[in-house]
């Protein structure tokens, strides 16, 4: 059976407003009982890692060990000399997977650039026996990805496979998970829904089995998977995506029926500003609430893979 581990956005609140330490989130995933934790290193002091010494990496690397978790890291871009850095921390810290994202809209010049990047250090990656993912990461589609993956050409580079960032363009999440089952090395399973605000349609995170996305269709598609042994939940809520203007043809599916916005923010938080992306500063209140997300979701996902 695939076992769970946990990407660290979903603590992004903890760690951006309350203060929240590598170490603290290190004891929050192992009293989930999990098998893995991807460290989100973007941003200052390395962000989730919260240091930036190699004293400070080594004590991570022992302590997730002492605890039975194996690590990932989140980085992005595809710079080779960005790249070969991210490799040294991830060997560092005993990391078996880099996650990377293109970070910028799919095109022709776009992935022939990325894939010109990554051959530069492919070899690197697979003399160290470390796995270097891209995502479809809201800018790649799923054969986008695969179109890049094939043309670097490398046992060491495959993909990152997130159920929610299919959406704005529109995508059968279901159908872009076998396109990427082939080259995953990781995963972000997480939920969604759509809310319809004014003119505005947002793809709104939520805790597991509270937003739209067929999780269990996408996990099924999952367990055939030849290079994962485990799938990363990420817990999106107070995160929210607004979405293009659909296309005459999308998926029939319920997940691309909006609701209403919800009164309560405490279930689905929808952004009440104008941008593209919206991010939840929490109350107390709304910092408790996407602990007890977690919880609820892990829960859930648990239930799913043992089904």
């Amino acid at each position: 059976m695939l076992k769970q581990g946990l990407d660290s956005f979903s603590y992004y609140m903890h760690w951006r407003h309350a203060g929240q330490s590598i170490d603290t989130l290190l004891d929050r995933v192992a009293g989930l009982g999990l098998a893995a934790l991807q460290i989100n290193i973007n941003g200052p002091r390395l962000r989730a890692l919260t240091g930036t010494t190699v004293e400070h990496f080594r004590h991570v690397k022992v302590r997730a060990r002492e605890l039975g978790i194996a690590l990932e890291v989140a980085s992005r871009g595809t710079e080779p000399s960005k790249m070969s850095l991210v490799l040294e921390l991830a060997r560092q810290l005993g990391a078996g997977v880099v996650r990377t994202t293109i970070g910028r809209t799919g095109s022709e010049e776009v992935i022939a650039g990325a894939a010109a990047d990554l051959r530069h250090v492919a070899e690197d990656f697979e003399a160290c026996g470390i796995a270097l993912a891209v995502e479809n990461h809201e800018d790649l589609t799923a054969a986008q990805v695969v179109d890049l993956l094939q043309r670097v050409d490398s046992a060491a580079v495959g993909a990152v496979y997130d159920s929610g960032n299919s959406i704005p363009f529109y995508q059968d999440p279901v159908e872009e998970a076998r396109l990427l089952a082939p080259w995953v090395r990781t995963t972000h399973i997480k939920d969604h829904i759509l809310v319809k605000d004014g003119e505005s349609t947002w793809s709104v995170g939520t805790a597991l089995g509270q937003g739209r996305i067929p999780l269990a269709e996408i996990i099924d598609v999952l367990r055939t998977a030849p290079h994962i042994s485990r799938l990363m939940t990420q817990v999106t809520y107070g995160y929210a995506v607004r979405l293009p203007v659909a296309p005459r043809d999308i998926p029939s599916i319920s997940l691309y029926e909006p609701v209403d916005r919800p009164a309560d923010d405490l279930g689905i938080w929808v952004p009440s500003r104008d941008a593209e992306h919206g991010y939840l500063t929490p109350s107390e209140e709304q910092l408790d609430t996407a602990a007890r997300h977690v919880e609820t979701s892990v829960t859930f996902m648990n239930d799913l893979l043992a089904s």
